[in-house]
């Protein structure tokens, strides 16, 4: 029988604590097996992002706080592809790899306005179950689904590069890697 693997994607800019509690949602909620955090190899849309290793190493690290949710580097795999960083690419990828299984694509309603925009979501849809989290501040779409907090990797570099506290917003042993590494420092 099939599992189905729940794979959360985005750029782990850090990581934080909103995509644990969105981790731990799809886990408590969806039939899932598993979820799997998957940082973004290149930006989709050309954002300068901390070193892939260094943001798959902080995904595996706060991974560790839940069982069943595990850090994927699939996008790395198609480094050199002309596709990479497209979804529809990365689980055309993921299919092939893992044929005994079925995947769920978790897309936050901050994304879903986007998703117009996405290459071939057409094709996303036919490769993976869609299931939607709800965040704060984005309650479109989410109309019959718990909002999770508002928790922003882009705050989150910000407060790091003033030297101030963002203790409440990363898991504790990412913000211990990230300090060590000197990433996000003015």
């Amino acid at each position: 029988m099939a599992r189905e693997i729940a794979l959360l994607g985005g750029s782990f800019n850090p990581p934080h604590v909103g995509h644990l509690m969105a981790a731990y949602w799809t886990l408590a909620t969806q039939d899932v097996a598993e979820v799997w955090l998957m940082p973004a190899y290149q930006h989709p849309f050309g954002k300068e992002l901390a070193p892939f290793e260094d943001r798959l190493e902080m995904c595996r690290i706060a991974a560790q706080a839940l069982r069943g949710v595990h850090a994927c580097g699939a996008e790395a795999e198609l480094a050199g592809d002309p596709l990479v960083g497209k979804t529809a690419r990365v689980l055309e990828h993921l299919a092939k790899k893992h044929p005994r299984d079925r995947f769920a694509l978790v897309l936050g309603t901050d994304i879903l306005p986007d998703t117009a925009k996405w290459y071939r979501f057409d094709r996303v849809k036919e490769l993976a179950r869609i299931v939607v989290v709800g965040r704060e501040g984005y309650p479109e779409g989410a109309e019959t689904l718990p909002l999770l907090p508002r928790v922003s990797s882009t705050e989150i570099r910000q407060r790091l590069s003033r030297g101030e506290d963002a203790s409440p917003f990363v898991p504790r042993k990412v913000l211990a890697y990230l300090q060590e590494r000197g990433l996000y420092r003015g």
